[in-house]
């Protein structure tokens, strides 16, 4: 009787927690399995904090377009970091690139003002948006600029007691003057970028 409860408690104690990580990592998996496909390393990578961020661009004589993709797992729970991650007017205190940030409620307008080494020059970039103040998913539009038509969504939603943010986008017109992998390095890195400086301040 001694020997099969030790070998229960041995169960116990090295098994359900396995199990339990186990259950984690699937719960991930099932979030993107038809958003985003991600690799083991790459959930790996989410767990421990850090952003992941994709774009493909691809281009033809007359026209271009690109995709993206980006995800970070906060580990706070959402209620914290949606009280800063909805001070839209305040991303230009905490993104480096950011040179003003203005958003317009009635209209729903975020208006911001980026100037950056990967940029090919320094934009005004008008996102048509709802201020994030709760969890779910939120579209949003650019109606002007360089890549006018660009449409995507970002959610926001607990997981296991971690705030999961996820964004995609995607984009197709006139092809511009910039060269396929400038796009793709400045989409890419920014949008890391940018995600890991907002990660970072909502911490506190």
């Amino acid at each position: 009787m001694a020997n099969n409860i030790e070998v229960i408690k041995y169960f116990v104690y090295t098994f359900i927690p396995f199990l339990c990580l186990s259950a984690q990592g699937s719960e991930l998996e099932t979030f993107f399995q038809d958003k985003w496909k991600l690799n083991k390393s790459s959930l790996d990578y989410l767990k421990q904090g850090k952003v992941l961020a994709e774009a493909e661009v691809e281009s033809d004589k007359n026209n271009q377009s690109f995709s993206m993709h980006a995800a970070g797992w906060h580990n706070k729970k959402c209620a914290l970091v949606l009280r800063k991650l909805s001070q839209l007017e305040k991303y230009e205190e905490w993104i480096s690139f950011v040179k003003s940030s203005r958003y317009q409620e009635k209209y729903g307008l975020l208006t911001i003002k980026a100037d950056h080494t990967l940029l090919p020059y320094p934009m005004i970039v008008h996102i048509l948006m709802q201020r994030p103040t709760k969890e779910g998913v939120y579209k949003f539009s650019f109606p002007t600029g360089i890549f006018a038509g660009l449409v995507g969504e970002y959610t926001v939603e607990e997981k296991d007691k971690r705030c999961l943010i996820y964004a995609k986008s995607n984009w197709s017109g006139k092809k511009t003057n910039i060269p396929d992998v400038v796009v793709e390095l400045f989409v890419e890195g920014l949008t890391k970028l940018a995600a890991e400086l907002l990660i970072r301040k909502t911490q506190f």
